[in-house]
């Protein structure tokens, strides 16, 4: 440790910051595996077991038969990852395995840089790629049809001009989606009132991996014995009727910060949670009210403070965003920035907080938080860099955090770039490994603090997958 680290210098030698992002790294391999691997028939299979086809399946596999290579273009969570893998799995092919390519390469490296075999699957989803180039990708599916193979891109957005390889995607219809996702589990036609009301609930989720999600937890949750929601349906409304009831403020502004700080010790959380009330009372000149202890959805557990049942943290974030306001967030934004500055361990599980944040506003995530952290001081550079690596456990937030890294990296005398190496030596290691070891790389041999962390991270990116 040094005694006074200069600005943009995190105050961790190589051995203690290659342990924490290890720790990073490890908490992300726990929930999720590469997104550059090979896929076999058996793990495609079980991926497709509750996919309905939208209506836009029928000529896209058509498409695909016949020019070899499709970009599926619509908005985020509609379905287009599974639906490229269900479309591949249509095709005549010679090995039923699929390669995932990295959603980082360009139009000219997937066409001059990568090495297709013949009678393959490959799918490449979350595009990231600044730009298409209309030659170039068809280029490539010449290239892909003499080799007898197939490529699925998908990207976020609208049609470019590239029309004769894009095909716009929809979302399936959600009651039919649920309905199969409840069959697919085992649940007969002869509904309970619960399932009805989740199912209308279904018909107005926004994406396809809502109404899945929602059937899985009316099948699977149930409440800990003795917990508020010990009795009630399946949790799913537990949340949202409290909510319903107009709770007083500062059990709301209880719930929002425990988000932030899910897990911390029941003490540190009773100082933060003053710290925030006096950030409130500044905005609001009001008067406050201490934490007591006594709440409905949260309590102390082993001495430490966390929701009592562990899903309800992402379902009050979610109510958070719809129900409130500038008037609760802007106090609670400038107190979630400010725990990068309190320690290591407040400032890692903040860093969790708002990557679960990034699900419901990625530009707020990116504006508020992100940016701020990633040009600031060194601690606030290491709290961005975690906050992209928590993100790489979410499938849909994953391609962001890449997105962002290889930007803020492309000039290693960036302030950001610091900030990008702990993410491509933490999460974005076990996503991205290729893409993550070679940036590493490239900023290890630069001088400056970029290159410090950049060594770092190099032995966590470099682990095999298995390790």
């Amino acid at each position: 440790m040094t005694e006074t680290p200069e600005a943009g210098e995190i105050d961790l030698d190589d051995s203690a910051l290659s342990r924490r992002l290890k720790a990073i790294s490890d908490c992300v391999r726990a929930v999720a595996a590469p997104v550059t691997r090979d896929l076999d028939r058996r793990e495609a299979d079980a991926l497709l077991r509750s996919y309905l086809e939208p209506g836009c399946f029928p000529e896209a596999v058509r498409r695909l038969a016949a020019g070899h290579l499709l970009v599926l273009v619509g908005e985020q969570e509609t379905g287009k990852r599974l639906g490229a893998i269900a479309l591949l799995s249509r095709m005549s092919l010679a090995d039923g395995t699929i390669t995932v390519l990295s959603p980082a390469g360009t139009a000219a490296e997937l066409l001059a840089c990568t090495a297709y075999e013949p009678g393959r699957a490959y799918l490449l989803h979350d595009w990231i790629a600044v730009s298409t180039d209309r030659t170039e990708l068809v280029d490539l599916a010449r290239k892909l049809a003499e080799l007898g193979s197939y490529l699925v891109i998908t990207r976020n957005g609208a049609p470019s001009h590239s029309v004769e390889v894009e095909r716009p995607w929809s979302a399936p219809d959600p009651g039919e989606l649920f309905d199969l996702c409840l069959r697919t589990y085992g649940v007969g036609p002869q509904a309970s009132e619960t399932v009805a009301r989740a199912r209308d609930t279904a018909l107005i989720l926004p994406t396809p991996a809502e109404v899945v999600r929602l059937a899985a937890r009316l099948v699977q949750d149930e409440p800990p014995p003795g917990s508020p929601a010990q009795g009630e349906p399946p949790g799913e409304g537990v949340v949202a009727a409290w909510f319903d009831t107009k709770p007083p403020l500062h059990e709301v502004r209880t719930a929002a910060a425990l988000v932030f700080l899910q897990g911390v010790a029941a003490p540190v959380f009773r100082q933060q949670f003053v710290r925030l009330e006096r950030i409130w009372q500044a905005h609001e000149r009001r008067g406050t009210r201490p934490v007591d202890g006594r709440h409905p959805l949260l309590g102390a557990q082993e001495g430490r403070m966390a929701f009592l049942v562990p899903h309800h943290r992402e379902q009050v974030l979610a109510e958070l965003v719809a129900r409130y306001g500038y008037w609760l967030w802007q106090p609670l934004r400038e107190w979630v920035r400010s725990l990068a500055l309190e320690g290591p361990d407040v400032s890692g599980r903040a860093s969790a907080g708002v990557a679960l944040l990034a699900a419901y506003s990625l530009t707020e995530v990116e504006r508020e938080f992100l940016e701020a952290w990633a040009q600031g001081l060194a601690v606030e550079q290491l709290a961005a860099g975690e906050t992209l690596s928590y993100m790489c456990a979410d499938d849909t937030l994953a391609p962001e955090a890449l997105r962002l890294a290889l930007d803020w990296s492309a000039d290693p005398g960036d302030p950001r770039a610091v900030a990008a190496a702990v993410a491509l030596g933490g999460g974005l290691a076990v996503r991205y490994p290729a893409d993550s070891l070679r940036r590493l790389r490239e900023l290890a041999s630069h001088g400056g603090p970029v290159a410090g962390v950049a060594r770092a991270g190099l032995p966590v990116a470099g682990r095999p997958r298995d390790a």
